[in-house]
This record gives structure tokens, sequence and C-alpha cells, in this order.
């Protein structure tokens, strides 16, 4: 069917039926609104129709806005990658392209990535406002997974110009029985951008949806425990992706550390044969139902040098007295994983 026709169509015709909130976010995605544009826009025209039928909701994408822009062809690279975290991720991720502006303020949506237990987004932000040097988001629920009872992660904003920012967000959802799906449905509702310095503060109405596919990868089972008088810890297994490293570990706690200290979780230093350094004293998400005790968890870092035949895992537990109120560092010997 022609545009033409498309434009004429009579939608007081249309049977219209319900759908989920996902479905909704995802329309909203490709629904023309009548905005108020910035300059940039207003040379680009772009038409959306939707259509419904009786058992679901389909939608005729208009050519990407964030397509168009220089600014967003491969946003990582905006990042420092001391430890090679993002090797590959341009590569292997998959291109969301999703771009809404509210409030003069364009955000959009650059690359996502799925490696079967973290979930790494690209995005960037257009605005009219001043911010300065620091930008902040407040979203409700972050980036919420369909099924996920919680998730970990950061985020990062880092300003490139004036009226230009990137952003990159890491977070790993967890489910029932650490039962990773081969598809995750991920949605992201931003309500503002915030610099508390400046006290600017911009609400919009931003809502984005997509899917991202699990990356194929390799498991490895290792179960190495390294242990001291105080804690023990034991590395489960390490899967490769072709963007990252993951970890499955669990780590125990005596009873006498804890009567000392409130929590203890472990951080690593993590290099291979070739002088690689992948983390330094940085960790992953995890979980304890009984107060330390017990703690299990992923990290993940980026993909292992090709060449590398030997990647040593330090864990290092942290206990500590929490809110700053002083720690320990308690290093355990090194794992050695053979990676020929």
């Amino acid at each position: 069917m022609s545009i033409k026709k498309w434009m004429e169509l009579d939608v007081d015709q249309l049977e219209l039926e319900e759908v989920t909130n996902l479905e909704k976010a995802r329309v909203k995605q490709h629904v023309l609104k009548k905005r108020k544009k910035t300059p940039l826009w207003r040379k680009l025209s772009v038409a959306a129709i939707l259509f419904i039928s009786a058992t679901a909701a389909t939608s005729f994408a208009f050519p990407s806005i964030a397509s168009q822009l220089p600014f967003m062809d491969n946003v990582i690279r905006y990042f420092d990658d001391e430890y090679k975290q993002y090797t590959n991720f341009e590569t292997f991720s998959s291109s969301i392209g999703l771009a809404q502006t509210s409030n003069g303020m364009t955000v959009m949506i650059d690359n996502a990535v799925y490696d079967g237990t973290n979930i790494t987004v690209s995005f960037a932000i257009e605005t009219e406002h001043n911010f300065g040097d620091s930008m902040h988001v407040r979203a409700p629920h972050w980036f919420d997974v369909v099924g996920a009872s919680g998730s970990g992660g950061s985020d990062r904003i880092t300003k490139i110009s004036d009226s230009r920012y990137v952003g990159l967000a890491s977070f790993t959802p967890r489910f029932k029985n650490d039962a990773y799906p081969e598809t995750v449905e991920v949605t992201w509702q931003p309500e503002a951008f915030y610099n508390t310095g400046t006290n600017m503060e911009v609400e919009g109405d931003w809502s984005f949806a997509f899917s991202l596919d699990r990356l194929a990868g390799n498991v490895q089972l290792v179960n190495e425990t390294v242990a001291n008088s105080e804690v023990s810890f034991t590395l489960q297994s390490i899967e490769y992706t072709d963007v990252s490293t993951i970890l499955s570990y669990n780590q125990e706690a005596q009873e006498s550390l804890l009567k000392k200290w409130k929590e203890v979780t472990p951080v690593f230093n993590i290099s291979d044969n070739l002088g690689n350094q992948y983390m330094e004293g940085t960790g992953g998400g995890g979980k304890t139902s009984d107060g330390y005790r017990t703690f299990e968890g992923t990290t993940a870092f980026g993909a292992v040098h090709e060449d590398a035949t030997e990647l040593f895992i330090q864990p290092v537990a942290i206990a500590s007295l929490m809110y700053g109120k002083g720690h320990i560092e308690i290093e355990l010997e090194p794992i050695v994983i053979d990676l020929k």
C-alpha cells in the first residue's frame, strides 16, 4: 500500500485491542509525536503509520533518526577502556538506533549486547539546556528486564560538547534459579536528567523498549577453591563470549570475621600471561541470604586476548563496616586458568 493510501486511511474504522505495557512502549518508539523540535530535526521528515490487528500490534517504522547523527556512530569509542572491557562491543552488539525528543532533549540508544548474564547499553543525549560538565539520569526502574526480579550495575554519562553527552550502562538482571533466557526484553523510561552541582533538572517523557538475543558462549567448569582462616572463595565456572568473560563464583566468610565486619564481598585482580590487565580491584554483582555468610555472584570483563595461554584470577575479599566507616582487604592466592 502506498504512503498516500496509508495517510488517507480512516483509523476510526479500525478495531483496537488491548496490548501489554511492553507492546505499548515498543509502539511508542515509532509514533510520530507533536513535539517542539530543535533546529537539528527540522530538516528530517518522517512518517509513521500504526495498524493494530485483532491479534497483535505492528508498527511501520520510519527511518532511524539516530542513524543520521554522526556522533551517534560508535558511542563506545568515547569511553576510557583501560582494561579492554569493551573489546569487540561495536562488532558483536546489536544496533538499536532508537531516539525520542522531549522538553528540548533528545535521548538516543545506540547499541546493546546481552552476553547471557550481563547487558551493556550505549546511548547518547543532545540537549538545549546547559547541564555543565556533569549529568545524571533519574529513572524509576533504571533499565528494566521483563521477568527479572531485579538487577545491579552501573552507568556513566560523559560530556563530549556543550550540547551533547554519551552514556554507557552495564547491568546484571536477576532471574529465578539463575535461569537466564535466550532473549531478554528491555525497557527504559528515564524521568529526568539533572546536575546537582548546578541545580539543573529537566523532566521529560522518554520510553524505550527493545529485545536482545543471547550471545553464544563457551563454558569452562573450574570448581577451584582458594582459602585462608577467614574466608574461602570458589570459582565455579568461566564463560567466554565474543565480547566478555564471565566468572561465576561462591564466597564463604567465617563467623569470626562477620562479628567484626558487617559485609564481606569479593573484588578481583585479573591479568594474563602476556601482561594484559583486565580488572584491578573491581567486582560485580552478587547476593547473600544469610548476612554475608555466603555470597554468590558473577563478574564480567572484556574478551581475553586471543594469544593468551594463562589467566590469573586473584580474589580479594573486602570486609567492610559499610558507609565509609572502614574496611580491610583480604588477599587470597590467584587461581590460574589454562587457556590452551
